[in-house]
């Protein structure tokens, strides 16, 4: 079964980093053609920072569920080194537990809200695009580090965490 987690989360993962990197190629380009049709024929896209705020959003928390399986995320880990071998992977565990429950909170609120501007029916001002889709892809990319946390928990549940940045396909 460890065998099939580990493969589960290397694969949403590479997804995660293909989709982060798409939507930063994105915004580039339109980025770059905005600057064109402001500076040059002197008509920016009215839609543009919009879209890529929206892209942004959603590559950075796509691209967060790779962070979330290969453990470089940002996180606080003072205690954690502080304490004794006996004590750190209880600590550890600890901390994974309540960002799985803040994770879960997070993704629980979001979808009220996109159930909520669903019902509205409410569209943005320069995309003319509901509004909610915007804030699935937020909820989505929740919701993969959500997965990816769990399966890194489950994963390594008897294993030593590997140090940051070492590990860049995840958990081993």
């Amino acid at each position: 079964m460890r065998r099939h987690i580990l493969g589960f989360g290397r694969t949403i993962s590479g997804i995660g980093l293909n989709v982060a990197a798409l939507c930063l190629i994105l915004d580039v380009i339109i980025n770059g053609a905005n600057v064109v049709a402001r500076y040059v024929f002197y008509q920016p896209f009215s839609w543009a920072e919009e879209a890529m705020v929206y892209i942004m959003i959603t590559g950075v928390f796509w691209g967060g569920a790779a962070a979330a399986w290969r453990q470089i995320d940002i996180h606080i880990d003072a205690f954690i080194n502080l304490a004794g071998p006996s004590l750190r992977g209880a600590f550890r565990l600890l901390a994974n537990l309540i960002s799985i429950v803040m994770l879960c909170v997070l993704f629980q609120t979001s979808l009220s809200v996109i159930v909520r501007l669903y019902g509205y029916g409410q569209r943005n001002d320069a995309l003319n695009m509901p509004v909610w889709i915007a804030h699935a892809a937020f909820a989505s990319g929740l919701f993969l580090i959500l997965l990816m946390s769990i399966a890194r928990l489950i994963a390594l549940q008897d294993a030593e965490a590997p140090a940051e940045g070492k590990d860049s396909e995840g958990p081993a």
